[in-house]
């Protein structure tokens, strides 16, 4: 028997829809006969993914709460692109004419490289991150290739937006500091991760064993997998077709 997973590009489900997901999951689940739950890797995935959906919703209820939540996270994805902007623009010295150019974009390339994966950090850990980046950028080693490749803008873009994070992020902490406090993007890339673990392990054992456990649990898991991908379609589809030119 043929064993896949359901294809489905998790970035693109809203917080809200990246829960309900999990939930889902976590009802599906429960229609397998107890009887079969005797894998233990597979009841410690299960558990950590039931922990982490409690977490999950406390911090979409936060979210809910909090007036100032919206602002934050409009700021943090503003901070998110400015990151990837600057490493676009790297990327297009990358293969320029000019000898020069290609060296001082592979310099700076080496140095961003080491600072990957920015926007899947927590809230805090991002902004400690970009502050070291934008530091090392200024520093005599960088800023001559900073300077030559005439991107102080991108790295001014990266300092600014950094900073108006940092305003709005500690003025909520302040307010929130006698209150239980949740990270919704650490707590969503953490389930993610653990999420992508676990439909990993059971698509290698249903391949390995065809044991009734793993083969009904990736059936479930791929039919609401696939109720989110076409979801997912659907929208793309209607914003595709928003942004069609008009005919003339």
């Amino acid at each position: 028997m043929k064993f896949k997973l359901e294809p489905l590009r998790l970035a693109g489900l809203s917080n809200m829809e990246a829960g309900q997901l999990i939930i889902r999951h976590l009802s599906d689940l429960e229609s397998i006969d107890s009887s079969l739950f005797t894998d233990a890797p597979f009841n410690s995935y299960l558990q950590t993914l039931s922990n982490q959906s409690v977490l999950f919703q406390k911090g979409l209820a936060q979210v809910r709460k909090n007036e100032e939540t919206q602002k934050i996270d409009l700021a943090d994805a503003d901070r998110d692109k400015s990151t990837v902007a600057f490493g676009r623009a790297l990327k297009l010295y990358a293969v320029s004419d000019d000898p020069e150019e290609v060296e001082a974009s592979r310099g700076l390339s080496i140095l961003f490289d080491s600072f990957k994966n920015l926007a899947t950090l927590s809230y805090e850990a991002e902004t400690i991150a970009i502050d070291k980046l934008v530091s090392e950028l200024a520093s005599p080693g960088y800023s001559s290739k900073v300077n030559l490749l005439q991107m102080g803008r991108y790295v001014e873009r990266l300092q600014n937006t950094n900073n108006n994070f940092k305003s709005l992020f500690g003025g909520r902490m302040v307010t929130a500091a006698t209150t239980e406090s949740y990270d919704l993007k650490a707590i969503r890339s953490e389930t993610i991760t653990k999420y992508g673990e676990f439909t990993t392990y059971v698509l290698a054992m249903a391949k390995a064993l065809e044991a009734p456990l793993f083969v009904q649990t990736l059936s479930l898991l791929n039919t609401a997998r696939k109720y989110y991908a076409d979801l997912l379609a659907r929208r793309t589809a209607i914003n595709d077709k928003k942004t069609e030119p008009t005919a003339q």
